[in-house]
């Protein structure tokens, strides 16, 4: 979709604003229907719309439509009769790619709901879309399950760039409130002198350990149940890096100081702490509407500039580096007890 300059075309700029739901939920029918992976199902000749159709449970002549629409944006190809998938699918929504991003695309939709009571919620000054008291324990395991997928395909997106930056390490990785640990298992997999220990409550690492035990750097991983709100972890050790990643804006400015203290208590003398999130210096756009997000879908959490962030790390004596955006709508900020520390690493 063609953007407008607000200040110059303010009406069509309004109209892309009021219906940028149509995109997201052409993407989303398009998952749901397993489209995408249905046409690779046919192979490298593609798929005629005769074929499709049926496979799809679509009619044909509305499916014909739909096609036209999925072309227009660039997510399949299209030559005489035959329909194909463009190579951003083939990267991001085909379940056998590393990078596969169906997961967390579809987690989008389900906060459809909390996002319908944002008039409510800025009414009562705080969240009013609550998990139903009468929940199950299996119904919580699969919510945490379809959540933790969800998080590891955008981590695996992230995870990469953060690599980059490191030359060299060695030692004990600490991953803070890890989730599926692809940012810990990224730094594994680039790093062979490297062991990880993944902190996260009692009731999400079983999930965790499931996906790790999936790759080949389980017997690299530790695992330990604490809640990092706690001024307690109950680690006896120092660590070489310790990693928070999507972790600052879920909590609010007292449980922060908290835990940025005690992670900075436990790093060792030359470590590195990783700070990896949304700052509202970078891509302020995407920065606010999670802060609206976590609005809607926590207790007190939100988004935070790296000024603020920067500044506390600095209450823990520790040195930090300035905000290193990435190419995609989050940044990074790295602490260490000295200057010195800080420079090997390649800051762009």
């Amino acid at each position: 979709m063609k953007g407008y300059d607000p200040q110059t075309n303010g009406g069509q700029y309004l109209e892309d604003l009021a219906t940028a739901y149509w995109l997201s939920d052409a993407l989303f029918t398009a998952l749901e229907m397993d489209l995408f992976q249905t046409i690779d199902d046919f192979g490298m000749q593609g798929a005629c719309l005769s074929e499709l159709a049926p496979k799809l449970g679509a009619n044909e002549s509305a499916l014909e439509r739909y096609l036209a629409l999925l072309n227009s944006m660039g997510l399949v190809g299209h030559y005489q009769n035959v329909y194909y998938n463009q190579l951003i699918i083939k990267e991001y929504l085909l379940t056998a790619s590393p990078l596969y991003q169906g997961d967390s695309l579809l987690w989008r939709k389900n906060l459809t709901d909390d996002w319908n009571t944002l008039k409510a919620s800025l009414t009562a000054g705080g969240r009013v879309n609550f998990l139903p008291t009468d929940i199950s324990e299996d119904q919580l395991n699969l919510r945490r399950a379809k959540y933790i997928k969800a998080m590891d395909n955008v981590a695996k997106l992230k995870a990469r760039d953060c690599t980059t930056l490191f030359s060299e390490l060695s030692g004990d990785i600490l991953d803070l409130g890890t989730g599926s640990g692809a940012m810990a298992l990224a730094f594994l997999e680039t790093f062979p002198d490297t062991r990880a220990t993944l902190l996260d409550i009692v009731q999400m690492l079983p999930q965790t350990q499931k996906l790790v035990d999936a790759t080949a750097y389980a017997d690299r991983v530790n695992y330990h149940p604490a809640n990092i709100l706690e001024p307690q972890w109950g680690l006896s050790k120092k660590y070489q890096l310790i990693i928070l990643s999507n972790i600052v804006h879920a909590y609010a400015e007292s449980e922060n100081e908290q835990v940025l203290k005690t992670a900075a208590s436990h790093l060792s003398d030359d470590g590195i702490i990783l700070i990896h999130d949304f700052f509202t210096e970078h891509n302020p756009v995407k920065a606010h509407l999670t802060d609206i997000n976590m609005f809607l879908n926590t207790y007190n959490g939100k988004v935070f500039s790296g000024t603020w962030v920067m500044a506390e790390l600095e209450k823990n004596d520790l040195v930090t580096s300035p905000l290193i955006p990435l190419a995609t709508d989050t940044a990074l900020i790295f602490a260490a007890r000295s200057q010195s520390v800080l420079e090997p690493l390649c800051l762009k």
